[in-house]
């Protein structure tokens, strides 16, 4: 966001002054990256649906909405930054009438909210699916990140909309009204990155703990582990954001790096949550389901053999001590709602 209400009608003067800034349009460059991430988004989340759609299971469940969700936030950010683009986001405010700075300020501010949104939906829908894995305390552990996460960054979309009063002064910088300071804002955001930073490793390494120790194969064991810890990458570019907060409030900055990664953040998280799903792709069963390869856990090697005789499909499968991830039922497809929501 270019955080408009920064420039007063002086410090406007200054920038126009300022003979060291350059002539550099960041525009066209803020464009490629960011759409180049909606397609990465796109292809993953489109494969993770296509994997739960096209199996014997033709169902979606909540972590898949609310990740839907959060794709459509960052596509509804980046169509919105591509508008300011036209308006001349990338540029310096120097070369930049005060009816472009306005309608850019606008168009920005609504960008950063989605983003935000879509920040927070693609964590919240990973801790839903490692929701669905765990139990006992685990799940305590879980609900909390899911409250905390909505709690901090919902609060943080607030405070986007209202660190100036009238709200239109965000970016309307001639109108009379009060703004908070930008040091404010600025250690604020800075403080919200580093928590989302944190919960993504926090997210990325739980399942090392759900996981470990259950009944499947070691191979793939480890397989399921480092495609569902792929979030870390996300908590790597939520702090190399804290990086590019230095240009809230400073009127003589772009803040092309600062949408870009606030844009990175929410696709890689979309990335990330979709990788487990896809591992159906190269499965040779073509009855297996993508859930299998997340809910397999709830089978743990110390839970008691199902009285009863073996059924056909078992029969036919002969499990092994170690069974493999296709080999065992999915969550979704064998309980009723009433487990599920337990």
């Amino acid at each position: 966001m270019p955080w408009p209400q920064s420039l007063t009608t002086r410090h406007h003067a200054e920038v126009v002054a300022a003979a060291e800034i350059g002539h550099e349009d960041h525009g066209p460059y803020l464009l490629r990256v960011v759409w180049a991430l909606a397609g990465l988004s796109s292809l993953f989340l489109g494969l993770r649906l296509y994997c739960k759609l096209s199996r014997r299971l033709r169902r979606l469940w909540w972590d898949d909405y609310v990740l839907l969700a959060s794709w459509i936030a960052l596509i509804y950010s980046i169509s919105l930054a591509t508008v300011a683009v036209s308006y001349g986001l990338g540029k310096h405010y120097e070369h930049l009438s005060d009816e472009a700075i306005t309608e850019l300020g606008m168009f920005s501010m609504a960008s950063g909210f989605g983003s935000i949104l879509a920040t927070c939906w693609s964590k919240t829908s990973f801790a839903i699916t490692l929701l669905r894995i765990s139990e006992g305390r685990m799940r305590q552990v879980i609900l909390f990140i899911i409250i905390s996460v909505n709690l901090v960054l919902g609060s943080n979309g607030v405070i986007h909309w209202v660190q100036c009063w009238p709200v239109e002064k965000t970016w309307h910088y001639h109108m009379e009204g009060s703004c908070l300071p930008a040091d404010v804002v600025r250690n604020y955001n800075t403080a919200v990155a580093v928590f989302s930073g944190v919960m993504d490793i926090v997210l990325a390494l739980l399942p090392w703990k759900i996981i470990w120790g259950s009944a499947i194969n070691k191979r793939e064991m480890l397989g399921a582990l480092l495609a569902m810890s792929a979030g870390v990458f996300d908590g790597v570019i939520a702090f190399l954001k804290i990086k590019t907060m230095y240009v809230i409030g400073n009127a003589n900055a772009t803040t092309v790096d600062l949408m870009i990664f606030g844009t990175a953040e929410p696709a890689t998280a979309i990335i990330a949550a979709s990788i487990p799903m896809l591992r159906v792709l190269i499965q040779r069963d073509p009855h297996s389901k993508p859930s299998d390869f997340v809910e397999l856990v709830t089978k743990r090697s110390n839970a008691p053999p199902r009285p009863g005789p073996e059924s056909t499909s078992d029969i036919e499968k002969k499990p092994t001590a170690e069974s493999s991830w296709s080999e065992n039922p999915a969550l979704e497809g064998t309980t009723s709602q009433g487990d599920v929501n337990k």
